[in-house]
Parts: C-alpha cells; sequence; structure tokens
C-alpha cells in the first residue's frame, strides 16, 4: 500500500501559525530517523501532515462551499485548492479564482476581456489557455473532487447541497461535452480515440451528476457513454449452482459484456498512456485483493462465483478499463434506480461478477469488491468475508501492519503504486478513505462491535460517534475521559455538549452555547430536551426554538415544538410547528393529522378536512384519525364520507386485536348521519332537483346498508334499533320497524338493574308505547294479546323493584294496558 500523501511545511508567509513562536498542535511528531524511511514509518492518523492546525483549519474555511466545510481529517487539502485554483483558471481564464463560493468578486479573475486585464500578461495567457483542449475535463474532475470531499451525509444529501459547486460542474461539463462529446472528432482522423474520449467524458459525467445526487444520478450519461463505447451488454438468466453442495442447478442472473469487435486478452489492458496490458505478476497482486470464503472460515458454504452449467457462460471477453468501468456504473444505476432488496442485490451482483473476471487495474478491481461487499453485508452467510473485505480495502491505503495487511512485503512489493491507483480514479466510485472508514465503523456499530468502532470514530475525530459507542459498550468512564481530553487540548462547543450529554448537567450545554456565541445548535436541542424531562415545558419550548432558528431542516424536532405547543394550548405555535413538519416531510400521518386537530380544536373543519385526507394518505390503519375524519365530515355535511369513516372504522375492529380498544362509531355521530342525510333528501324533493334527489337517495341506501352492517357486527346497545327504527320508519318500512323496536324492548330487558334508573324506565315505557301502537295499528287479536301481556310483564318487573318511585311509569303502563283491552272488547 502507498503511504497517505503528506507535503513539506508551508512557508511562513502562508502558514499562520508559524509566527506564534510555539509549535501548534501536531508539530510534536518526530522526524524520522536515518534508518527508517518515511515509508517504514507508521501514519499515525489521518491527519498526519507537516502543517499546522490553523493552516490546515484556514484551506477547510477556503474550500467551503454553500456554507459546507470540507471533512475536517483530510489529508492535505491545500493541493485539491491549488488545484481548483490552477484548473479553474486553465478552463475558463475569466472565471473567478474562488468560483465555488457565492459571492465572490468578479474582479478576482486571472483572465478577461481582451485588453481589460488588471496586469500584463492577462491576454497572453487567456490565448495560452484556449490551446489546453483537456483543461476544462480535469477542472471538471477537480471540482468533482471537491464535491466528495464535502462531508454530507448521503442519508441527508437530498441534492441540494453546494448549488454553487453544482452550478460550476455543470458549466465546466457543459463545455467539454460540447468540445469532446459524441459527434466531436478533437483528435482528427483518430477514430478510436475520439470515441473512448467521449465515452469516458460522458460516464464521468453521469458520476458527477450521482455524487451530486441530482435528479436520474447520471442514468442518461451512464447510456451515451455505453452507446458510445461499443460495448454490447445483456442482462439474462442462466442455471448454475451457487454453493459447494448444491446438486440441482438453479436460475441465476447473469451479465454477458462484449465489445462489438473482440479484443485480443493482449491487448485488453489500458487504453491509456502507460503499458497496453497488466502482466501477470501485476494481476496476481491485484487479484490477492479479495477476501475468500475459504480465507474466513474452513466451512464456508459459498462457492467463490457462480459455476454455471453451460461452459460458455463461465467463458468471458476482455474488456478494457474503460468498459469496466461502464460496467460499474450501469451496476450503480441499477442501485440508483430500485428499492434496497434483495432482487436489487442480485441484479447488481450480476454487473460486479462481471466486473471481477478480470484483474487489470488495481482501483477499478477494488471498487467492484467494496460494491459486493456492501452486497454481501445484508447477507447471513457473506456478512463476515464481506467486512474483512472492506477492511482490508481500508487498510491497503496505508502503511500500518494490521490484520489483513501483516508484513511489510505486502505494503511496499505487493500493492499498487499511486500513480497506477489514480489513473482511472476518475472512472469510477471509489469513495474517499474517510469516508470507507466511517462506513466501516458504522457496520462495525450495527453488528455489536461497538468498540472497535470508536477506535475507528476516534481515528476520524468523528467525537460524538465515538462517546456513543463507549456509552453502548457501557465505557461510560472512557467516554467521558476523552471527552476531558479533548476539552483539556482545546475547548469546543461540541465536546462540551458531549460532556453534557454524558453527566446529564445542563451548565455543559450552557457553556457551548457561550463558546458558540449561542449559534450551537444541538445544545438548544440538548437544553430543550433537559427541560422537558423535567417537565418545564415552557422553557424546553424556547430552546427548541432557538436551535430551529438556527437549524431549520429539523422535522423531528419542529414536531416536538408541536406537541409541547399543544399541551400549553399555544395553539399559534402549534400549528407553524407541524406546518413546518409536513413541509419538509409530507410523508409524516401524524403531522397531518396534529394540523387537522388543531383546527378541529378552533372549529375550522373546512381547513381541517385536507389536512385529514393527506393523514389518511399515509397511514389508513390510524383509527384515531377516522374518527377525526367522521367528525369533520358531519359537521361539513359530507355524509358520504362520514358513512365511509364509519365504514372504514368497523372495519379496522375488525382486523386489529382487541386490546387495541378500536371503538364503534358512537351514537350521536350516527344519529346525525341518520339525520342529516334524510334531511338532505327532503331539501332536494323540496327543490325539485332530480340530480340532488337521485344523489340523495344514493346516500340513504348507503345509510341503510351502514345501520344493517353495525346491527351484525357490533353490540352497541338499544340505541343502535332505535335509530333503525327511526330510518325504516321515514323510509316507509313498517315491518322492519316493528322488529327494530323488538330487538330494542330485548336489549333493553337484558341491561342490569334497567328498572331502578329513571331515565332507563322512563325509555322502556316509551317503547311499550310504541310496539303497543303497533299492534293496534295491526287490529289482530294475537298482536293486541301479545302487546297487552308485554305491558303487563314490563309494569310487574318494575313493581318488584322499586314500586314507590316509579308511580308515573305504572301509571302509564295501566292506561297501555286499558287501551288494549279497550281494542280487544272491539273486536268480539
Amino acid at each position: 500500500a502507498v503511504p497517505v500523501m503528506s507535503a513539506s511545511r508551508p512557508p511562513p508567509s502562508i502558514s499562520e501559525g508559524a509566527a506564534d513562536g510555539g509549535a501548534a498542535d501536531g508539530d510534536d511528531i518526530a522526524a524520522p530517523t536515518e534508518t527508517e524511511t518515511s515509508s517504514e514509518r507508521p501514519v499515525r492518523s489521518l491527519r498526519e501532515t507537516n502543517t499546522t492546525d490553523r493552516f490546515h483549519d484556514a484551506v477547510l474555511s477556503e474550500l467551503a462551499s454553500d456554507g459546507e466545510l470540507p471533512f475536517h481529517v483530510c489529508v492535505a487539502p491545500y493541493l485539491l485548492l491549488l488545484a481548483r485554483v490552477v484548473l479553474s483558471s486553465l478552463a475558463c481564464p475569466t472565471r473567478p479564482f474562488r468560483s465555488w463560493c457565492p459571492g465572490v468578486c468578479a474582479a478576482d479573475t486571472v483572465g478577461r476581456a481582451p485588453g481589460s486585464h488588471p496586469f500584463p500578461g492577462g491576454d497572453d495567457f487567456a490565448s495560452a489557455a484556449a490551446c489546453l483542449a483537456s483543461a476544462p475535463l480535469w477542472s471538471a474532475r477537480a471540482i468533482v473532487a471537491h464535491r466528495r470531499l464535502i462531508s454530507t451525509r448521503r442519508d441527508d444529501d437530498d441534492g441540494n447541497a453546494c448549488p454553487t459547486l453544482w452550478n460550476e460542474a455543470e458549466a465546466t461539463f457543459g463545455g467539454c461535452l460540447s468540445s469532446l462529446g459524441g459527434g466531436r472528432r478533437p483528435f482528427g482522423s483518430d477514430d478510436e480515440r475520439n470515441r473512448r474520449v467521449a465515452s469516458e467524458v460522458n460516464l464521468e459525467w453521469g458520476l458527477a451528476q450521482h455524487h451530486f445526487r441530482r435528479v436520474g444520478r447520471g442514468k442518461e450519461s451512464f447510456s451515451e457513454a455505453l452507446g458510445i463505447s461499443g460495448l454490447e451488454v445483456e442482462v439474462t438468466g442462466a442455471e448454475g449452482k451457487r454453493t459447494k453442495y448444491q446438486q440441482k442447478a438453479t436460475a441465476q442472473y447473469l451479465v454477458r459484456a462484449k465489445p462489438r469487435s473482440a479484443v485480443p486478452a493482449a491487448d485488453a489492458g489500458d487504453e491509456k498512456d502507460g503499458p497496453a496490458a497488466t502482466d501477470d505478476a501485476q494481476k496476481e497482486n491485484i487479484e490477492r485483493q479479495m477476501i475468500k470464503h475459504d480465507d474466513v472460515s474452513d466451512d464456508a458454504l459459498l462457492l467463490e462465483k457462480i459455476r454455471f452449467e453451460d461452459n460458455a457462460d463461465n467463458e468471458h471477453v476482455d474488456l478494457t478499463i474503460l468498459e469496466q468501468s461502464i460496467l460499474l456504473a450501469l451496476c450503480l444505476d441499477v442501485k440508483n434506480d430500485n428499492p434496497a432488496d434483495g432482487l436489487t442485490g442480485e441484479q447488481m451482483g450480476g454487473y460486479l461478477a462481471r466486473v471481477l473476471n478480470q484483474h487489470d487495474d488495481w482501483m477499478v478491481y477494488a471498487t467492484a469488491l467494496l460494491e459486493r461487499a456492501w452486497l454481501e453485508c445484508e447477507r447471513t452467510h457473506g456478512r463476515e468475508r464481506a467486512i474483512l473485505q472492506i477492511q482490508a480495502l481500508a487498510d491497503q491505503h496505508t502503511n500500518r501492519l494490521t490484520l489483513t495487511q501483516s508484513t511489510f512485503k505486502s505494503v511496499e512489493e505487493d500493492s499498487a503504486p499511486a500513480q497506477d491507483r489514480l489513473r482511472n480514479l476518475h472512472s469510477i466510485v471509489y469513495p474517499p478513505r474517510w469516508d470507507m472508514l466511517r462506513d466501516l465503523a458504522e457496520r462495525y456499530a450495527r453488528l455489536g462491535v461497538v468498540t472497535s468502532a470508536a477506535g475507528i470514530f476516534e481515528e476520524l475525530e468523528l467525537w460524538d460517534d465515538v462517546v456513543e459507542c463507549y456509552r453502548i459498550a457501557g465505557r461510560e468512564g472512557r467516554a467521558e475521559e476523552v471527552v476531558r481530553k479533548r476539552l483539556s487540548e482545546r475547548e469546543t462547543p461540541r465536546m462540551w455538549a458531549a460532556l453534557g450529554d454524558l453527566t446529564s448537567d445542563p451548565s455543559h450545554f450552557e457553556r457551548a452555547l457561550e463558546l458558540s456565541n449561542g449559534r450551537y445548535y444541538d445544545a438548544h436541542v440538548a437544553l430543550g430536551r433537559h427541560w422537558f424531562e423535567r417537565g418545564d415545558l415552557k422553557r424546553a419550548t424556547g430552546h427548541f426554538l432557538d436551535g430551529l432558528d438556527i437549524k431549520p431542516l429539523m422535522p423531528h424536532v419542529w414536531f416536538r415544538v408541536g406537541t409541547i405547543s399543544m399541551q400549553l394550548e399555544d395553539w399559534d405555535t402549534a400549528l407553524r410547528a407541524f406546518t413546518e413538519v409536513v413541509q419538509q416531510e409530507p410523508e409524516e400521518g401524524d403531522a397531518w393529522a396534529n394540523v387537522a386537530a388543531i383546527h378541529m380544536h378552533r372549529k375550522n373543519p373546512a381547513e381541517a378536512y385536507p389536512a385529514l385526507l393527506e393523514s389518511l394518505k399515509q397511514n389508513r390503519n390510524n383509527w384515531r384519525v377516522w374518527v377525526s375524519k367522521l367528525y369533520t365530515c358531519i359537521d361539513l355535511k359530507k355524509y358520504d364520507e362520514a358513512i365511509q369513516s364509519c365504514n372504514d372504522l368497523l372495519g379496522l375492529k375488525a382486523r386489529r386485536r382487541s386490546s387495541e380498544d378500536i371503538p364503534n362509531p358512537e351514537e350521536r355521530c350516527v344519529r346525525a348521519i341518520v339525520g342529516g342525510s334524510l334531511q338532505c333528501y327532503h331539501d332536494a324533493r323540496a327543490t325539485g332537483d332530480d340530480v340532488a334527489v337521485d344523489s340523495a337517495r344514493r346516500t340513504l341506501v348507503r345509510v341503510g346498508q351502514l345501520l344493517d352492517k353495525m346491527k351484525e357486527t357490533t353490540d352497541s346497545g338499544s340505541w343502535l334499533y332505535d335509530v333503525s327504527a327511526r330510518f325504516n320508519d321515514e323510509m316507509g318500512r313498517k315491518e322492519e320497524v316493528f322488529g327494530d323496536l323488538m330487538r330494542q324492548y330485548r336489549s333493553l330487558q337484558a341491561q342490569p338493574n334497567w328498572e331502578e334508573g329513571e331515565a332507563d324506565r322512563a325509555r322502556m315505557v316509551s317503547l311499550v308505547a310504541e310496539i303497543a301502537g303497533h299492534h293496534k295499528a295491526g287490529g289482530k287479536r294475537e298482536g293486541l294479546v301479545k302487546g297487552k301481556l308485554l305491558a303487563n310483564g314490563v309494569a310487574k318487573r318494575i313493581r318488584t323493584k322499586c314500586e314507590a318511585e316509579s308511580e308515573k311509569e305504572l301509571k302509564e303502563l295501566g292506561a297501555i294496558v286499558d287501551d288494549i283491552q279497550r281494542a280487544l272488547d272491539d273486536l268480539k
């Protein structure tokens, strides 16, 4: 492996720390002895350079773009700064030196229009730069390298980070495509070179879109590069075996790739400057990067690669390095276009297996190994090999002796020199070493290997992750020791906040705010959480809002502010908070539901209704939202949707466990639906609007279906039969009315101690009167006798339980019996 790049100490006129009279951090690094070469000396950290920390930080500040800083432990960032300035000036002499920073003075340029340069020789420089055909391409590559150095996390980056850098990349690549892209002949009659360069420019433009996370992620550019290159790619399936003990061949994913005209193996090495082919010794060294299954376990189940039944599928035509890079880009496109599931992994694995058949370039092969390891991390049988593979790939870029790099021979002799590794770096997506280490540490942490993860995070100076890993490992003392050591070297808001997390002392968060002049977001949020847990809601809200003033795109914090404000009945703040949440995360169904709840509290159902619809789009299994929609639809007289809400509530109750306690539609809601639907029908008939009458009639049909469903599936009590009887009476269904009344009577009879309640007795007497009225209307002796027996039975039960308190009800029942008796006498 090659040593980490370092550069000589910059002159005192450049380094801000040189004039301080004292050594800055990192100046105490021992110089190599006469017998110790720089390649033998182990690198102590990613950040080990001969520059001062102040100079390093100043360079990082210069490389900042749109408020985003480069990763802080990168090595020799001033080389990138120098490359950006030089290459940007060569590609476009009229462009400002620091074109990646918005607001840079346009006068700060190397060249301008002829005759208007602020210094002698500007016209000559611009003329000479115009003769460099590849300068725009190298400038574009430097822009992409600059973007990849910016330390935005891939999960948080929505494609809107660093817009100034993106605009510069788009403009620069646009010039490259116009001068070197398809259809151009920059190299005259050398068609092969013209085709190769055009394909590579399109490939790198697609990778730039991927790194900037733009829409499409370079898909069209990858297809264009594939078409120009002449590479024929077929995605198919073939029978083969994946494991050592597999007896029956099964369908396996297969990617076939070959040039339009087959390239002899001796000529397929590298079409760029350098040797035409890779010798056998180099290929062996390249292949040695792979960690094999048998290296991990003697009981490995999987074969190193799929063994296809047709021998023709086990053979391959050699591809050039550019063609292998295009296959890797197509594999990346599969990942960008599909969800992270097993099928996507199989598709990507087909492309990677095709690239891994050749060992022509160190970094192309390493990229395929790395992407395969990422896929295998999600598989049970390949996870251990995958972690060791990622570790090996990370270690090979240092001169350390590690588990996967255990001899100096493997460090110095078995590794590719730096120039070989850098040759094709712009055509692949191999990550920076710090990004690979961070990914490895996160994977270790997810697997529970938190102490090893903490060591890697400590090397990367990701102190929050270091502290969290030690806390998970139960080593709070070690975590606090790390934080206090950092604070003794240099006080920073981040370290004071970490100490506050460990000790739960709010004074540490306040100290972090003092150091940051109140601008440290994490300290505000931590103090807000601290006071929330202690019940001081107003104080907690103040800190949360202060933090959101600094970093407003934090939907989970806005959600917390909204819930606290609802508890404080600060409805304006709550509405603002949840509105921010749904603007930033439109899929957050609970936030939409809370927006609706606030509008409902304010008696504004028209505003609540669309919020409820959005909430139900995201989660249709939240019964509370269905109840809210039921109330809102009744208020808005949307009775059809209210009926649908009742049906959905009944469906949820039938599907879910009884422990969830999902309620049935309430009595007042059902009565409102029935009454409102009948009123709409009567109003439509009064206006003579046939369309409205037809619509109201369909609504009444749905009401009847809802009532029937509730009677079959719920035990709502006697009120449901009362509502149904009233509805059927309005609809003219006399027989069904009588049936509902009798069911209501039996339901009331089943209630324990109904005779002792004044309201229950009154309801029973009223019900008996209605039933007796139906028997009288029928005019049959049998019905009248049943009515008389029913009234006498109710009177007897009331008299037995509470005769003294029921004088009024007993008189009414006696009158009912006398009335029925008179009707019987009339029939004689």
